[in-house]
């Protein structure tokens, strides 16, 4: 009981850093109520200014169980919808997969997006948080055992390539950590579990819609 009232306290800590970077990249640009151009406020007067992003990208990195380090590697792909609040600001929610060698995780996370300059072609900052579902192909072989997601914040970095007036292209750079958790039985009917923690970096490119 101990062991999990530990686990809980240190994924809610991690959560709520998460969440205050969330904001405070949320606030580190302005509120652009002066820098909205008449273009612009032509644009919002048609209805909401919803977009779609599209993204595809390899992870490598690691998972750290027990003060050990096994190196991880992987594909993700994601679909985030994009709620445009002024030129340089997007907050959105999305849904995504990403499979590591063994492990199997299905991220439902919330965003944000913050152009650095107001421009057409730009960098941006982006943040996801949110919690994934997670799966590990070899850990069901095996009776008695459960392998449960967690947590999960991720922190980037890009550049917004405008191609045409309808999209961008997006590149970008993220650190995520994701949390996950393994149950299991001993032959004694003893129950034991293990906190894991993912350290990844994922290289992306995507389409802006």
């Amino acid at each position: 009981m101990k062991t999990l009232t530990f686990y809980t306290n240190f994924m809610w800590q991690y959560f709520l850093q998460g969440f205050l970077s969330l904001l405070f990249l949320s606030s580190f640009l302005p509120a652009q109520a002066q820098d909205d151009d008449e273009k612009e406020k032509e644009k919002d007067s048609k209805g909401a200014n919803i977009h779609h992003t599209l993204e595809l990208g390899y992870t490598i990195g690691g998972q750290i169980s027990n003060d050990n380090f096994i190196y991880k590697a992987g594909l993700l792909g994601q679909y985030t919808a994009d709620f445009q609040v002024s030129t340089r600001v997007y907050y959105g929610v999305g849904i995504g997969y990403e499979r590591l060698d063994q492990e199997r995780f299905i991220p439902i996370f919330a965003s944000f997006k913050g152009l650095l300059k107001k421009k057409d072609s730009t960098p941006f900052l982006t943040a996801q948080i949110g919690y994934a579902l997670a799966s590990n192909k070899n850990i069901y072989r095996y009776e008695g055992y459960s392998y449960r997601g967690g947590i999960l914040f991720s922190p980037g970095f890009g550049y917004k390539l405008n191609v045409q007036d309808k999209y961008s292209v997006l590149f970008s750079v993220n650190y995520k950590h994701q949390f996950a958790r393994i149950r299991y039985k001993t032959l004694d009917d003893h129950t034991y579990a293990d906190n894991l923690n993912f350290d990844l970096l994922s290289f992306r490119i995507g389409i802006l819609l």
